[in-house]
């Protein structure tokens, strides 16, 4: 492997405090509201990720304006190029359901990982014109109007389909959302209809005139799960509210399937224990379930996939892989890799692979200590 294309870490002692990333959930939400807004909103982040930016990027293509803080939204128009989802389902999710409102034909790609990842239980309840142009799902092309009086949305494997019905609500004449299956991620849906209230709405589906706030983008409280694994103070802790489900330590991750890979890397070094309720967790930019097994296991640490979950022993003592660690084109497999290779050793794939959601993330280990190259 290039050294470019990999991450040499050497065995680190670390210590100090870091500055968590502001919410993509928080971002992404606020910026599709504002979006609907003809009036400039701020919302303010002190650094973007990578799939935070594709959504800003994508909302520009479509003729909306942001400078860098403030958005300005209104009418969608027809882009001049395929819009890029890079690495971020979110985004891709969101933006359909508002391509879905438009008149003209919009073409929507992302990378390697996202075109892995399907969509379909979304597209095919919106009955809009949905062409594929390879084999993959994406790169795929959508025209509406949408004009379905009712929706039926499974949400047992993924939030993201039924916040996407909720935020294009306001570009629509109203619809009825109906939800079926044992849903999960439920505070994101919630978060969703939080923030949608807060700009005027008053009814799942039924339009409104759409009027945000400035905001300031709280903390991730995700990505505390990584600063706990490292042992490291975090300066900006999250607010109960905020955290959306995202409690470390408990074992069910029904609402938290995120967590599961560097949860499991902290079960293992500590007293073991059986992560449940996270099937949805192998429908990520990785099956993170066999994923998360796969990639512990280069370091020596021993655990088990289950159909929703990891079994653990507590008490395992990383070792240096004797390979380069694969990620799988997945950010969160990434740091947690880097932080177990931190206490060892070790080359991790994909050096970038943290700007998805945290891209200050290996700036900040090297400020507590990180021995990297």
């Amino acid at each position: 492997m290039d050294i470019k294309n990999k991450l040499i870490i050497e065995k680190s002692n670390l210590s100090g405090t870091v500055k968590l990333p502001p919410s993509k959930s928080h971002s992404m939400r606020w910026i599709t509201l504002a979006s609907m807004d003809s009036n400039p909103t701020n919302i303010e982040m002190w650094e973007v990720g990578e799939d935070v930016q594709a959504l800003i990027d994508c909302f520009i293509n479509l003729g909306l304006e942001w400078d860098g803080s403030k958005f300005t939204g209104g009418l969608l128009s027809q882009p001049d190029c395929i819009l890029n989802c890079k690495n971020s389902g979110t985004a891709l999710r969101f933006l359909i359901g508002q391509i879905a409102t438009c008149d003209f034909e919009v073409t929507l790609d992302g990378d390697a990982s996202l075109r892995a990842r399907s969509s379909l239980q979304l597209l095919n309840p919106l009955e809009i014109s949905f062409e594929k142009h390879q084999e993959s799902e994406l790169p795929f092309s959508l025209k509406g109007p949408f004009n379905n009086q009712k929706v039926n949305i499974d949400v047992s494997k993924s939030s993201q389909f039924h916040s996407s019905l909720l935020l294009m609500a306001p570009r629509t004449s109203g619809f009825q959302i109906v939800t079926k299956g044992q849903a999960v991620s439920r505070k994101h849906s919630q978060l969703t209809w939080d923030l949608c209230k807060i700009t005027g709405a008053t009814e799942p589906g039924k339009p409104w005139l759409v009027n945000c706030p400035d905001v300031k983008i709280p903390a991730d409280a995700s990505m505390m799960a990584f600063a706990k694994l490292a042992s490291l103070d975090v300066s900006n802790k999250p607010n109960e509210e905020d955290s959306i489900g995202h409690s470390f330590g408990n074992s069910s991750l029904r609402d938290s399937n995120d967590l599961i890979t560097p949860m499991a890397a902290w079960m293992a070094l500590g007293e073991g224990g059986i992560i449940s309720d996270a099937s949805h967790a192998a429908l990520k930019e990785s099956n993170r379930i066999t994923k998360t097994v796969e990639m512990l296991s280069k370091f020596g640490i021993s655990s088990i996939a289950t159909n929703d979950g990891i079994k653990l022993e507590g008490g395992q003592i990383p070792r240096k892989p004797t390979d380069v660690v694969e990620t799988y084109g997945d950010h969160r497999m990434q740091m947690t890799a880097i932080i177990l290779a931190s206490m060892c050793g070790g080359e991790i794939e994909g050096p970038d692979l943290h700007k998805v959601a945290w891209p200050s993330f290996i700036e900040q280990l090297q400020s507590c200590g990180l021995k990297v190259k």
